[in-house]
């Protein structure tokens, strides 16, 4: 057995550690390039979203390199990324007698215990608990670093620096085998960005919302956080992969968390019911920003993605309410480089003029 998953931003690192310490080979797909989105979009549906291509792409490109199982998610209700699973399953097995594992994003804890339970049998229960604990404890520990570089970059004298950093410290939590390791390497590199980055600038502050992959990987989002670093730009983003994997297993277990009720409440009156995905988070994470004195709001997804279509008729009228810059990016696979940092460097020189007349 030779297991494979998708890329998703820094996912990897943990997932990887967590299959390889209960015994498992794993077979990572290559780095997204131009060629996975290529041949993924080859194999799959008309009209399917950016992340079901890419995913594609790194499933096919594993194939060559020997994978024989696969792991993938579906779920988050009204969303593309409820079918992602049954479709793939189709296309791969004509490649061969293949394994399909989903993991269901709706039951996310009990989801992942049966898959290591049934891929690694031979493993005792505490074991497989422990690693859970470790992944989740490992992605939030990059979330956090992620949220210091936001925050202490957009302050940097050099901010390229600080972004080399944070970018090259993920790589370090490969190989983790206990909790205080994690916390020690993300202590230390926190200290470090700090030190870099720590002063009394006061920055442009915008909100990031938008599609959880499209958010959560830089290949496809074209690095926007490290863009607007560069340009001194303080990011607040509202998905972290730590984050919402430790409110949905830990918490909802625990009965402590539910998705729709906590971000419907955020949301509310601009958009009063769940349209899947991240819709609401979207909308919520949005007015929070206009409600905290932000300077603007960049909305981003997946072309044709229906949750965050609808979300952003929600996003004009909190634009127009609060008088609040918006800039909506929409990508697919023929989205460039070159596009989408121009618009963006667009909005963020209209933003710091309207806040210098508005400071004069």
């Amino acid at each position: 057995m030779k297991v494979t998953y998708p890329h998703m931003g820094y996912l990897s690192i943990p997932v990887y550690n967590m299959l390889t310490n209960l015994g498992l080979e794993v077979v990572e797909a290559p780095p997204i390039t131009k060629k996975t989105i290529e041949l993924g979009s080859l194999y799959s549906p008309e009209g399917v979203c950016l992340p079901y291509k890419i995913n594609m792409g790194n499933f096919l490109e594993s194939i060559d390199r020997g994978a024989d199982t696969f792991l993938t998610v579906c779920g988050a209700g009204k969303c593309r990324l409820g079918f992602y699973n049954a479709v793939q399953k189709i296309e791969l097995a004509k490649r061969g007698d293949v394994r399909f594992y989903t993991i269901d994003t709706n039951n996310l804890f009990s989801s992942i215990y049966r898959f290591l339970r049934q891929v690694a049998p031979h493993v005792n229960r505490w074991d497989i608990l422990k690693n859970i604990m470790l992944a989740v404890k490992t992605l939030k520990a990059l979330d956090a670093i992620c949220s210091a570089k936001n925050f202490y970059g957009a302050r940097s004298d050099c901010p390229d620096k600080l972004i080399a950093i944070c970018n090259n410290a993920a790589q370090s939590f490969a190989g983790c085998l206990s909790f205080s390791d994690i916390s020690y390497k993300q202590k230390a590199v926190i200290d470090l960005v700090r030190a870099v980055g720590e002063s009394a600038k006061q920055p442009v502050r915008i909100g990031l919302v938008g599609e959880f992959y499209v958010l959560l990987e830089p290949y496809v989002n074209h690095a926007i956080e490290d863009v607007l670093i560069k340009q001194g730009i303080e990011v607040k983003r509202f998905v972290y992969t730590g984050d919402w994997v430790f409110l949905n297993t830990m918490l909802q277990a625990l009965g402590l968390h539910n998705e729709e009720t906590a971000y419907l409440n955020k949301a509310r009156p601009y958009l009063n019911y769940h349209v899947g995905g991240e819709g609401l988070r979207t909308v919520g994470g949005a007015l929070w920003c206009a409600k905290n004195g932000y300077d603007g709001i960049i909305h981003i997804y997946p072309f044709g993605c229906m949750p965050e279509v609808v979300a952003e008729y929600a996003l004009k009228n909190i634009a127009r309410d609060y008088e609040l810059p918006l800039l909506t990016i929409s990508l697919d696979e023929h989205a460039s480089d070159v596009g989408v940092i121009t618009r963006l460097e667009a909005f963020v020189d209209c933003i710091k003029r309207k806040k210098q007349k508005r400071e004069n």
